[in-house]
């Protein structure tokens, strides 16, 4: 029994038993007025008196909420005086009022689980009702066989002992409980802990998709304080492409899921996470566990480098056209440019060798300047040419070294 139960035990008892006594106290006074039960007035008087203190006492200390004081041995003592005034006063012999000893072992065992002070309380009560009988044997002598009367005090010995067996069982019960619930508060508490120390967001969901338990980093990721986040429904933090359902059907057949989901946190910012779910079984039901892992900052980079490859392909792509306009122009001037500065170079040979006739001095000095200058143009287009041509063979050597350091990798 836990500690709640053990504190609202008293207060549930003692109104009980506030009840009862008003009722047998409005009985007992309908039978001493009706003259069915032959009392003195002194002995009405004394027993209403301790029944109206003992409930004056009953009321305050409900009203006050002073449950404790149920339990102190001013209560016990008000309780045992009552009874045995009840039984003293009317008549141990032949009234049935012994019975009520019953009921005050069973409050008391409510409040005490030890079996020793169980029967020392219930050999008090034998010994006080042995003491009615003594005391009345003397006044008045007893009109109840005396076997008779001790079977009533066995009864009552057998009812004690009976309330100590079964408080001492319920006392070991009890402590069990306890040690399993202080275990089970201690498991929840590690529990606790390791969820909380975890760097992903961790929540539990039962089988009606409602969030059991969350850890601090899912708090934290959606936005949203763990006393409000359990009791929802984790579908509320997906975004739903029609589906979600699937999936969880899914999930709940074969017991484990993983999927890319995309989370809305509170203030509606959407995280890509990737999700990977399991069932387990608790208390006869299916809870799931939840592990989110945010990789939107990956799939940014992802996204970030398919376009800059995009881009990069478009500029290779730019940069074999110009090499196509470059090789043609190349060409152009090789063959377009070539054979008219061949025929001038021709010319100029057969000017300055006078095959066309004879020139002077300043004329074979113009025409040699143009000779160099067309020297200084072939050598320009030899040259070009020759770069294209390195930079065509280094270009085909750099793919053939990649493919074979793919290929033996070792090397």
């Amino acid at each position: 029994m836990t500690g709640d139960a053990r504190s609202s035990l008293p207060p549930t008892i003692e109104r009980m038993a506030l009840a009862i006594r008003y009722i047998s106290y409005a009985f007992v006074m309908f039978l001493v007025s009706t003259q069915l039960i032959d009392s003195r007035i002194l002995d009405v008087v004394l027993l209403s008196a301790v029944f109206l203190l003992h409930q004056i006492f009953v009321h305050a200390v409900l009203w006050l909420r002073r449950y404790d004081l149920f339990r102190t041995r001013l209560n016990f003592a008000v309780n045992f005086v009552e009874v045995f005034l009840i039984v003293f006063l009317t008549g141990p012999d032949t009234s049935a009022a012994y019975l009520l000893y019953f009921p005050f072992l069973i409050g008391f065992s409510a409040y005490e689980r030890r079996f020793r002070r169980v029967m020392y309380v219930t050999l008090l009560c034998a010994a006080s009702y042995t003491f009615a009988i003594a005391f009345e044997e003397y006044l008045y002598s007893v009109t109840e066989p005396y076997g008779i009367l001790i079977i009533k005090v066995l009864y009552i010995l057998f009812a004690g002992w009976l309330m100590a067996v079964m408080s001492d069982r319920l006392r070991s019960v009890e402590e069990a409980l306890s040690g399993q619930a202080a275990s089970l508060a201690s498991s929840e508490a590690m529990l606790r802990t390791i969820l909380n120390s975890a760097g992903d967001p961790i929540l539990v969901y039962d089988d009606n998709e409602f969030i059991a338990e969350a850890n601090a980093r899912a708090s934290e990721f959606l936005r949203v304080p763990r006393e409000k986040l359990v009791g929802q429904r984790i579908r509320a933090f997906l975004f739903d492409d029609g589906t979600l359902s699937h999936k969880f059907a899914n999930l709940r057949v074969r017991g484990e899921m993983q999927s890319e989901e995309v989370f809305v946190s509170a203030d509606g910012e959407e995280r890509v996470v990737e999700v990977v779910s399991r069932s387990f079984i608790r208390n006869h039901a299916r809870y799931y566990v939840a592990i989110i892992r945010d990789v939107t900052d990956r799939k940014n980079l992802q996204e970030a480098t398919r376009l800059a490859n995009v881009q990069l392909e478009r500029l290779n792509s730019e940069l074999r056209q110009v090499g196509k306009l470059k090789t043609g122009f190349l060409t152009s001037i090789s063959q377009n440019m070539r054979s008219p500065l061949s025929a001038v170079s021709g010319y100029l040979e057969m000017l300055l060798e006078e095959e066309l006739g004879e020139i002077n001095a300043d004329q074979r000095k113009a025409l040699q300047t143009c000779r160099r200058g067309l020297l200084r143009v072939f050598k320009l287009i030899d040259e070009a040419l020759d770069l294209h041509r390195l930079e065509t063979k280094r270009s085909n050597l750099i793919p053939a070294r990649e493919q074979n350091h793919s290929e033996h990798p070792d090397n």
